[in-house]
Protein backbone atom coordinates (compact mmCIF):
# COMPACT_ATOMS: atom_id res chain seq x y z
CA UNK A 1 0.00 0.00 0.00
CA UNK A 2 1.27 3.35 -0.80
CA UNK A 3 1.92 5.87 1.99
CA UNK A 4 1.81 9.23 1.69
CA UNK A 5 4.87 10.54 3.94
CA UNK A 6 4.74 13.68 5.35
CA UNK A 7 8.04 14.94 6.52
CA UNK A 8 8.94 17.68 8.98
CA UNK A 9 12.50 18.31 10.08
CA UNK A 10 13.77 20.55 12.68
CA UNK A 11 17.01 21.76 12.01
CA UNK A 12 19.56 22.05 15.26
CA UNK A 13 21.17 24.81 13.56
CA UNK A 14 21.02 28.39 15.39
CA UNK A 15 19.82 27.96 19.40
CA UNK A 16 19.93 24.04 19.25
CA UNK A 17 22.24 21.50 18.93
CA UNK A 18 19.89 18.95 19.61
CA UNK A 19 19.47 16.07 16.64
CA UNK A 20 17.47 16.83 13.68
CA UNK A 21 14.03 14.89 14.73
CA UNK A 22 12.12 13.56 11.40
CA UNK A 23 8.57 13.44 11.86
CA UNK A 24 6.33 11.18 9.86
CA UNK A 25 2.24 11.86 9.74
CA UNK A 26 0.73 8.79 7.29
CA UNK A 27 -2.62 10.52 5.72
CA UNK A 28 -3.23 6.56 5.20
CA UNK A 29 -2.80 3.84 8.06
CA UNK A 30 -1.16 0.28 7.62
CA UNK A 31 -4.21 -2.28 7.74
CA UNK A 32 -1.42 -4.92 8.15
CA UNK A 33 -0.14 -4.31 11.28
CA UNK A 34 3.39 -4.15 9.97
CA UNK A 35 5.66 -1.33 9.64
CA UNK A 36 5.44 1.06 6.33
CA UNK A 37 8.82 0.12 5.67
CA UNK A 38 10.15 -3.45 5.48
CA UNK A 39 12.88 -2.61 7.83
CA UNK A 40 12.33 0.17 10.02
CA UNK A 41 16.01 0.16 9.46
CA UNK A 42 15.70 1.21 6.19
CA UNK A 43 16.55 4.52 4.84
CA UNK A 44 13.39 6.79 3.78
CA UNK A 45 13.89 10.57 2.09
CA UNK A 46 15.63 12.66 4.63
CA UNK A 47 16.33 9.45 7.58
CA UNK A 48 19.99 10.24 7.50
CA UNK A 49 19.49 13.34 9.44
CA UNK A 50 17.21 11.90 11.51
CA UNK A 51 19.84 9.27 12.88
CA UNK A 52 22.64 11.19 12.98
CA UNK A 53 23.71 12.81 16.74
CA UNK A 54 21.96 12.94 19.88
CA UNK A 55 22.66 9.47 21.67
CA UNK A 56 19.51 8.50 23.80
CA UNK A 57 19.65 6.01 26.42
CA UNK A 58 16.24 4.21 27.50
CA UNK A 59 15.32 1.48 30.21
CA UNK A 60 12.77 -1.22 28.52
CA UNK A 61 9.77 -1.41 31.13
CA UNK A 62 7.73 -3.52 28.44
CA UNK A 63 8.60 -5.71 25.43
CA UNK A 64 6.08 -6.90 22.63
CA UNK A 65 7.77 -9.41 19.81
CA UNK A 66 6.01 -9.45 16.25
CA UNK A 67 6.88 -11.49 13.64
CA UNK A 68 9.59 -9.55 12.37
CA UNK A 69 10.11 -6.73 14.97
CA UNK A 70 10.49 -5.96 18.41
CA UNK A 71 8.41 -3.06 20.22
CA UNK A 72 9.96 -1.61 23.38
CA UNK A 73 8.05 0.77 25.68
CA UNK A 74 10.82 1.91 27.17
CA UNK A 75 11.86 5.10 29.58
CA UNK A 76 14.57 7.67 29.04
CA UNK A 77 14.21 10.29 32.01
CA UNK A 78 10.94 11.57 32.99
CA UNK A 79 9.18 10.61 29.35
CA UNK A 80 7.85 7.15 28.37
CA UNK A 81 7.22 5.94 24.91
CA UNK A 82 7.45 3.22 22.59
CA UNK A 83 9.91 2.41 19.92
CA UNK A 84 10.67 -0.14 17.17
CA UNK A 85 13.33 -2.16 15.12
CA UNK A 86 14.12 -4.94 13.49
CA UNK A 87 13.39 -8.19 15.91
CA UNK A 88 16.22 -8.57 18.69
CA UNK A 89 16.43 -10.02 21.98
CA UNK A 90 14.87 -7.85 24.18
CA UNK A 91 14.13 -8.29 27.96
CA UNK A 92 12.38 -6.03 30.57
CA UNK A 93 14.68 -3.42 33.31
CA UNK A 94 17.29 -3.57 30.71
CA UNK A 95 19.17 -0.51 29.39
CA UNK A 96 19.66 0.40 25.75
CA UNK A 97 21.33 2.83 23.45
CA UNK A 98 19.91 4.15 19.94
CA UNK A 99 20.41 7.57 17.91
CA UNK A 100 18.05 9.31 15.99
CA UNK A 101 14.81 7.65 15.11
CA UNK A 102 11.52 8.48 12.46
CA UNK A 103 8.08 9.25 14.52
CA UNK A 104 5.00 7.30 13.61
CA UNK A 105 2.06 8.91 14.52
CA UNK A 106 -1.26 7.02 15.61
CA UNK A 107 0.14 3.50 13.80
CA UNK A 108 -2.44 1.04 13.83
CA UNK A 109 -0.94 -2.90 14.65
CA UNK A 110 -3.90 -5.70 13.63
CA UNK A 111 -1.13 -8.01 15.11
CA UNK A 112 -1.96 -6.57 18.66
CA UNK A 113 -4.94 -5.11 18.70
CA UNK A 114 -4.15 -1.52 19.63
CA UNK A 115 -2.99 1.78 18.12
CA UNK A 116 0.22 3.46 19.14
CA UNK A 117 -0.33 7.34 19.45
CA UNK A 118 3.58 7.74 18.90
CA UNK A 119 6.41 5.46 17.85
CA UNK A 120 9.47 5.65 16.75
CA UNK A 121 11.37 3.58 14.55
CA UNK A 122 14.93 3.25 15.39
CA UNK A 123 17.83 1.23 14.18
CA UNK A 124 21.42 0.54 15.77
CA UNK A 125 19.44 -0.82 19.45
CA UNK A 126 22.54 -1.42 21.53
CA UNK A 127 22.44 -3.30 24.60
CA UNK A 128 23.77 -0.82 27.14
CA UNK A 129 25.99 -3.63 29.25
CA UNK A 130 27.10 -4.83 25.67
CA UNK A 131 28.81 -0.96 24.25
CA UNK A 132 31.99 0.33 24.34
CA UNK A 133 32.54 1.92 27.74
CA UNK A 134 29.15 1.62 28.00
CA UNK A 135 28.28 2.10 31.72
CA UNK A 136 25.53 4.16 31.14
CA UNK A 137 23.70 6.68 34.13
CA UNK A 138 24.48 4.37 37.19
CA UNK A 139 27.87 4.62 36.78
CA UNK A 140 30.08 7.40 39.57
CA UNK A 141 28.59 8.90 41.52
CA UNK A 142 28.25 12.90 39.91
CA UNK A 143 31.04 14.89 41.21
CA UNK A 144 30.32 18.45 40.97
CA UNK A 145 27.51 20.51 42.80
CA UNK A 146 25.39 23.52 41.55
CA UNK A 147 27.47 26.64 41.25
CA UNK A 148 26.47 30.30 40.57
CA UNK A 149 27.42 30.58 36.57
CA UNK A 150 26.70 34.77 36.94
CA UNK A 151 30.02 34.59 39.49
CA UNK A 152 32.24 32.27 36.82
CA UNK A 153 35.07 34.73 35.36
CA UNK A 154 34.49 34.61 31.34
CA UNK A 155 32.09 33.37 30.67
CA UNK A 156 29.66 33.12 27.55
CA UNK A 157 26.21 33.02 26.93
CA UNK A 158 24.85 30.58 24.49
CA UNK A 159 23.31 32.56 22.61
CA UNK A 160 26.66 34.76 21.69
CA UNK A 161 28.06 30.73 20.93
CA UNK A 162 25.45 30.12 19.06
CA UNK A 163 25.18 33.02 16.98
CA UNK A 164 28.68 32.94 15.52
CA UNK A 165 29.77 29.18 16.11
CA UNK A 166 32.48 29.42 13.49
CA UNK A 167 34.22 32.68 14.80
CA UNK A 168 34.75 30.39 18.25
CA UNK A 169 35.32 26.93 16.21
CA UNK A 170 38.79 25.58 17.43
CA UNK A 171 39.27 27.73 20.81
CA UNK A 172 38.90 27.08 24.49
CA UNK A 173 35.97 28.82 25.98
CA UNK A 174 33.63 28.77 29.42
CA UNK A 175 30.04 28.41 29.27
CA UNK A 176 27.18 27.67 32.05
CA UNK A 177 23.78 26.64 32.49
CA UNK A 178 21.38 23.61 33.82
CA UNK A 179 22.11 19.99 32.53
CA UNK A 180 18.79 19.02 31.13
CA UNK A 181 20.01 15.53 29.60
CA UNK A 182 22.84 13.21 30.72
CA UNK A 183 24.23 10.08 28.60
CA UNK A 184 26.63 8.39 30.03
CA UNK A 185 29.70 5.98 28.99
CA UNK A 186 28.86 6.40 25.55
CA UNK A 187 32.62 5.99 23.15
CA UNK A 188 34.64 6.67 26.23
CA UNK A 189 32.33 10.24 27.24
CA UNK A 190 29.81 11.16 28.95
CA UNK A 191 27.03 13.07 27.38
CA UNK A 192 25.46 16.21 28.43
CA UNK A 193 22.94 18.99 27.23
CA UNK A 194 22.85 22.23 28.90
CA UNK A 195 20.62 25.76 28.50
CA UNK A 196 21.30 28.96 30.19
CA UNK A 197 18.17 30.48 29.54
CA UNK A 198 19.20 32.29 26.58
CA UNK A 199 17.53 32.25 23.39
CA UNK A 200 17.42 32.77 19.63
CA UNK A 201 14.24 33.96 17.69
CA UNK A 202 12.23 32.30 20.29
CA UNK A 203 14.17 28.77 20.86
CA UNK A 204 15.88 28.17 24.04
CA UNK A 205 19.86 27.74 23.27
CA UNK A 206 21.03 24.01 23.89
CA UNK A 207 24.82 23.12 23.80
CA UNK A 208 25.98 19.36 23.75
CA UNK A 209 29.17 18.71 25.71
CA UNK A 210 31.42 16.06 26.23
CA UNK A 211 32.99 15.19 29.39
CA UNK A 212 34.98 12.75 31.50
CA UNK A 213 33.47 14.28 34.42
CA UNK A 214 30.09 13.00 36.45
CA UNK A 215 27.24 15.49 36.09
CA UNK A 216 24.16 14.87 37.78
CA UNK A 217 20.69 15.98 36.04
CA UNK A 218 19.53 18.93 36.90
CA UNK A 219 22.77 20.72 37.99
CA UNK A 220 24.03 24.23 36.89
CA UNK A 221 27.50 23.78 36.30
CA UNK A 222 29.87 26.28 34.34
CA UNK A 223 32.57 24.25 31.59
CA UNK A 224 35.41 25.21 30.13
CA UNK A 225 36.14 23.37 26.69
CA UNK A 226 37.14 23.31 22.98
CA UNK A 227 34.40 24.47 20.21
CA UNK A 228 34.36 21.98 17.68
CA UNK A 229 31.89 22.55 14.51
CA UNK A 230 30.36 19.96 12.01
CA UNK A 231 31.56 17.31 14.19
CA UNK A 232 31.89 14.11 12.80
CA UNK A 233 32.03 11.09 15.28
CA UNK A 234 31.72 8.42 12.58
CA UNK A 235 29.00 5.89 12.64
CA UNK A 236 25.70 8.83 11.68
CA UNK A 237 27.64 10.95 15.20
CA UNK A 238 27.85 14.04 14.11
CA UNK A 239 26.86 17.99 15.41
CA UNK A 240 26.88 21.39 13.94
CA UNK A 241 27.92 22.51 17.38
CA UNK A 242 29.59 20.66 19.91
CA UNK A 243 32.43 21.29 23.39
CA UNK A 244 34.72 18.34 23.81
CA UNK A 245 36.77 17.81 26.12
CA UNK A 246 35.14 19.75 28.60
CA UNK A 247 36.43 20.28 32.73
CA UNK A 248 34.36 21.96 35.46
CA UNK A 249 34.90 25.63 35.35
CA UNK A 250 34.71 26.63 39.25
Amino acid sequence: MRILFALVLFSFFACDSKPKVIVEDTTTQPTDGTMPANNPSTTVPGQESAQGTDVHQVKAVEILQAEKYTYMKVVENADTFWIAASKMDAAKGRSYFYRGGLLKTNFESQEFNRTFDKIFLVSQIIDASAHPGGRGQGGATPSVADVDIKKVAGIMSLSTLLAQPAKHAGKAIVVGGKVVKVNNGIMGKNWIHIQDGTSIKGKKCDLAITTQENIPMGATVAFEGKIFVDKDFGAGYRYDIIMEEAVVKK
